[in-house]
């Protein structure tokens, strides 16, 4: 869905997580303690390193990238920056 536009991926990483490890090409950085409380609507999906910091906002029925960043990866999807790996 990201790749075709459908969706912007909000990444609910620290900098320190994505200057390691990369991130989705077009993803948004955003604090967790907002979006945990107040996550944005059906046009945004929240990205986190291993799908628990997301687990917050899917209680307040957001989107969620299925099993995070390591998802993300055995996906083969692109990546910037970092290295790209777990």
């Amino acid at each position: 869905m990201a790749q075709r536009g459908d969706v912007t991926i909000l990444d609910l990483r620290t900098r320190a997580e994505r200057r390691r490890h990369g991130w989705p090409p077009g993803t948004r950085k955003v604090s967790l303690a907002w979006h945990a409380w107040r996550p944005r609507g059906e046009d945004y999906a929240y990205l986190c390193q291993h799908a628990n910091r997301s687990k917050l906002t899917g209680r307040n029925g957001a989107a969620e990238v299925e099993d995070g960043w390591k998802g993300w990866l055995a996906a083969g999807l692109p990546v910037e920056g970092g290295r790209g790996q777990l």
